[in-house]
C-alpha cells in the first residue's frame, strides 16, 4: 500500500469509526460489538503510525467519543473525564503492565481490579458536601449538564448529600445503568403499547438519560454506581482502595466487590474470579477495569489525550450459542439498502430468547459460507443486535446452496416490486456493495423515515414507533414525515394497529401525545430538521455544524459554503494532476513542468482564498460527499417536495448562526475561585460572546481568567507571557 492509497483507506476507515461513534454515543443504537469497533479502530491507528503524513488530530484514535446532544447546557470538567483503553487477550494485558512499570520505574505494583459497569459514563459535583451537578463524559474536558434527570435516582440510592466529612469540592465518577429487571418492565409496557422493543439495557439507559422531559425519564427506575474521582480539594485519599472506603463511607452506592492485586499474575487471576460473578450483579458487566492503586504513581505514569496510562480495560469473551438457520429474510431500511438477517431456532443467550440476528451483508454470508439449514454459531457480544459468527459445514446438510440477495429477492425490492441496483458502501474491511432500492418512496423506505422523524434523536415526537409508522404508510396517509401534521386527531385516535379481526385503537390518550409533542417539534432548530428528514451522508454532528452555518432550508439548498467546499474538493484534485512527476501524468518537457509549476501557484492561492475566507472553521464534517448529497438531495423531486410541504404547513427551521462576538478568535484558560462567579458561569460568557475554553495553558492562549488559589496554570501563564485577567476585568472585557 503506498501512501496515496493510505490516505484513502484512512478516509474511509476514519468515516466508519466516526458512523459508529454516532450510533454508540449520540444513537444509543450501535450495529457492532465492542470488539468489532476496537478492531476498526485498530487498523485505523495501525495505519496511520505507518503513515505518519496522514495522522490528524481530528482522528477518532486521538480523541474522546463525543456524547453531547442537542438541548442541553455545557458544562466543562474540572479535570478531564477520559476514556479506557481495551484489551482482549492476557498478552496484552502483560504488555500493558509491562509498559507501565517503565514509566513509573517499579515493578512492586498494586493493581485493583474492578467489574466494568455497562452503562453511561456520569461525572458528580459535590460542593460542601452537596450534590450540585452532574455531567456526562460529553467529549472529555466538557459535557452535557443532565443533574435534573439524575436527580429522578432514589434518594435512597444517590445520596443528595455526603454523610460525614466532605470536601469543598469533588467530582466523583461513575456508571448510570438499568437493571435488567427494570429493563424488562419497560419493554412489556412497550409491547402492550404495541412500540418497538429496546435492545438492552446500556442502550436504554444512555437514551432516558438524554431525555429532555424529566417526566419521562422520571417513570424508567434509573440506577447509578460510583466508583472513581475527579477532581478534589483538598484531596482526602491517597489510592483507589482509599476511595473505596471513602465513597462507602460517603453513602454512595460503589461496585458490590473489588480484587487488590500484587503484580499482573495476581490481576490476571482476579479477572477470571471476576468473570465467574459478574453475572450475578445488578448491572451488566463486560469486562475487567485494572488500575494502578496509588494515586502518586499515577499522576506520575500520566495519560495520553483520550485514556489514563496507568488502566486498562480487559474484555470478556462474548456469550455464544449454537443453532440453525431457518431461513434469510430480507429486511429494506429508510436508506433502500436490503439487509439480510437470519431467521434462528429459538436459542437462549445473554437472559434473553434469540429467533433472529443480523448478517450484515451478502458479502459476509458468503465469505462466512452461512447457508440455510446450517447449524450456526452466534453471539451477543456488548449485547448489541445478536449476529451470526460462523456455520459448521461439516455437519451441513445436504443440497444447501449458497446464498444469493439478488436471486432470492427476484431482482426486485421485496417491498415495492421496483427494480435493486448494487451501489458502493463502507464496510468494516473497505469499500463493498450492497443492493439497494431505487424508488425513494417504496412503502419501506417512507414508514422508516417516518419512524426516523419521530425519533428521541430527531423531533422527539412520542407516541410513534415502527408499528404506527408504517399503518399510517400503509394507509397512504403519510408520504412525507411533514405530511404527519396534514392528520387530525380523530383519525390518529382511531388508527387501527391490530387487525379487523383482533382490533388495537391506538386511542385519544396516545393521539393527543403525539399531536401535542408534534406541534412543539416546529419550533426546533434548523439542524434538528435537518437531521431529521433523513439527507443522504447527514449525520447528527454533520447537520449540527450546517445549522450552525446557514439560516434557513432555502440558504442551504443553494448554499455557497457547500458550492466552496466541492471547489476546494476539484482544486486539490487537480492540484495531484498538475504534478509534474505524477506517475499516471508525467510531464512531457521542461515547458510542461513550468506550466504545471504556475497552475499549482495559482490553485494554492485559491485554496487560501477559500480557507482563509468562506471555509474559515469549517470543520471535517463538511466534506465533498456531504455537499455533494445536500445540493443534489435538495434539488431533486424529493427534496423539492420537502420544501414545499414545509412552506404549506409554515414550517421555516432557524439556523443557530454564531454572530461575530468580543471574544471571537480569542481562547481563555480558567484557574482558581472567582469571586463571585462560578467557573460554569464564566465558561457561559465566554462561550456566548464567541470565545474558546481550553483546559490548558499555551503560548496560543489568549487570557488566562485568575481567582483565589489559582496553580500551576497561573505560573506557565507568566513563564509564557500570557495575559491574565482578574474577575473585574473581565467583566469589564465582555460589557
Amino acid at each position: 500500500m503506498d501512501s496515496a492509497e493510505a490516505k484513502t483507506r484512512i478516509a474511509e476507515l476514519r468515516s466508519q469509526v466516526a458512523r459508529h461513534d454516532e450510533l454508540y454515543y449520540r444513537g444509543a443504537k450501535p450495529e457492532i460489538s465492542d470488539f468489532e469497533y476496537d478492531q476498526l479502530k485498530q487498523k485505523l491507528a495501525d495505519l496511520e503510525a505507518r503513515f505518519p503524513e496522514h495522522a490528524s488530530a481530528d482522528s477518532p484514535t486521538q480523541r474522546v467519543g463525543d456524547d453531547r446532544v442537542q438541548g442541553f447546557v455545557e458544562v466543562a470538567h474540572r479535570q478531564k473525564m477520559l476514556s479506557l483503553d481495551n484489551t482482549y487477550n492476557e498478552a496484552e494485558l502483560r504488555s500493558f503492565h509491562a509498559r507501565l512499570v517503565k514509566l513509573i520505574e517499579t515493578d512492586d505494583v498494586r493493581y485493583t481490579v474492578e467489574p466494568k459497569i455497562d452503562g453511561l459514563a456520569v461525572s458528580l459535583t459535590y460542593e460542601e458536601g452537596k450534590l450540585v451537578r452532574a455531567v456526562t463524559r460529553g467529549k472529555g474536558d466538557r459535557g452535557d449538564d443532565i443533574t435534573r434527570n439524575v436527580l429522578t435516582i432514589s434518594e435512597a440510592m444517590l445520596p443528595r448529600k455526603l454523610h460525614g466529612a466532605a470536601p469543598r469540592l469533588v467530582e466523583i465518577r461513575g456508571e448510570i445503568y438499568l437493571t435488567q429487571a427494570e429493563f424488562e418492565r419497560i419493554n412489556a409496557e412497550r409491547a402492550a403499547a404495541g412500540e418497538e422493543l429496546y435492545a438492552n439495557p446500556r442502550n436504554t439507559a444512555a437514551g432516558t438519560i438524554k431525555q429532555l422531559d424529566v417526566t419521562e425519564v422520571a417513570k424508567r427506575r434509573l440506577s447509578i454506581v460510583l466508583y472513581s474521582l475527579g477532581y478534589c480539594e483538598p484531596q482526602m485519599v491517597g489510592s483507589q482502595v482509599e476511595l473505596q472506603k471513602q465513597l462507602r463511607a460517603w453513602g454512595l452506592p460503589v461496585v458490590e466487590k473489588y480484587w487488590i492485586a500484587r503484580g499482573i499474575d495476581e490481576a490476571w487471576e482476579k479477572i477470571g474470579e471476576l468473570d465467574g460473578l459478574r453475572r450475578s450483579f445488578a448491572y451488566g458487566t463486560d469486562g475487567a477495569v485494572v488500575k494502578l492503586d496509588d494515586f502518586e504513581l499515577q499522576r506520575a505514569a500520566g495519560f495520553t489525550d483520550k485514556s489514563p496510562r496507568w488502566a486498562i480495560a480487559y474484555k470478556y469473551k462474548p456469550d455464544t450459542a449454537r443453532t440453525r438457520l431457518k431461513s434469510i429474510t430480507i429486511q429494506v431500511g429508510k436508506t433502500g439498502i436490503l439487509s439480510p438477517v437470519a431467521e434462528l431456532e429459538p436459542v437462549f443467550l445473554s437472559l434473553s430468547t434469540i429467533s433472529r440476528a443480523t448478517l450484515h451483508n451478502e458479502n459476509e454470508i458468503r465469505e462466512k459460507d452461512i447457508r440455510v439449514g446450517d447449524l450456526v454459531e452466534i453471539e451477543r457480544a456488548g449485547e448489541v443486535i445478536p449476529a451470526v459468527l460462523r456455520s459448521f459445514p461439516e455437519e451441513r446438510v445436504a443440497g444447501a446452496k449458497e446464498f444469493d440477495l439478488y436471486e432470492a429477492v427476484g431482482g426486485k425490492c421485496p417491498v415495492c416490486g421496483s427494480k435493486i441496483a448494487k451501489i458502493e458502501v463502507d464496510t468494516e474491511s473497505g469499500v463493498g456493495a450492497a443492493w439497494k432500492c431505487q424508488n425513494y418512496d417504496c412503502r419501506a423506505q417512507r414508514a422508516g423515515r417516518l419512524g426516523f422523524f419521530c425519533s428521541r434523536r430527531a423531533l422527539a415526537i412520542d407516541g410513534l414507533g415502527d408499528t404506527v409508522a408504517a399503518k399510517l404508510v400503509e394507509l397512504d396517509l403519510v408520504r412525507d414525515p411533514p405530511d404527519l401534521y396534514d392528520i387530525s386527531l380523530e383519525t390518529l385516535s382511531t388508527l387501527n394497529l391490530g387487525t379487523a379481526e383482533e382490533p388495537r385503537v391506538f386511542g385519544e390518550k396516545n393521539a393527543t401525545k403525539l399531536v401535542t409533542a408534534r406541534e412543539a417539534a416546529r419550533t426546533l432548530p434548523l439542524e434538528k430538521w435537518l437531521y431529521a428528514l433523513s439527507v443522504p451522508d447527514v449525520g447528527e454532528s454533520t447537520a449540527r455544524e450546517l445549522g450552525k452555518r446557514h439560516r434557513t432550508f432555502a440558504e442551504l439548498a443553494d448554499s455557497a459554503l457547500l458550492k466552496a467546499v466541492l471547489k476546494k474538493a476539484a482544486l486539490e484534485e487537480e492540484k495531484e494532476t498538475q504534478s509534474p512527476n505524477s506517475k499516471k501524468n508525467p510531464a512531457k518537457d521542461d515547458a510542461e513542468k513550468e506550466r504545471r509549476k504556475a497552475r499549482r501557484t495559482e490553485i494554492d492561492a485559491e485554496l487560501a482564498t477559500l480557507n482563509e475566507g468562506i471555509l474559515a472553521g469549517v470543520p471535517s464534517d463538511i466534506g465533498p460527499a456531504v455537499a455533494r448529497s445536500t445540493l443534489d438531495f435538495f434539488a431533486s423531486e424529493p427534496g423539492q417536495r420537502l420544501l414545499a410541504k414545509l412552506k404549506k404547513l409554515g414550517i421555516d427551521p432557524q439556523g443557530t448562526v454564531l454572530e461575530a462576538g468580543v471574544f471571537t478568535g480569542k481562547t481563555f484558560v480558567l484557574t482558581g475561585t472567582l469571586p463571585t462567579m462560578k467557573r460554569e458561569e464564566a465558561e457561559q460568557k465566554i462561550l456566548a460572546a464567541g470565545g474558546k475554553v481550553s483546559g490548558s495553558v499555551s503560548k496560543k492562549t489568549s487570557y488566562v481568567l485568575a481567582g483565589a488559589e489559582a496553580g500551576s496554570k497561573l505560573e506557565k501563564a507568566q513563564s509564557l507571557g500570557v495575559p491574565i485577567i482578574d474577575e473585574a476585568e473581565f467583566l469589564r472585557l465582555v460589557g
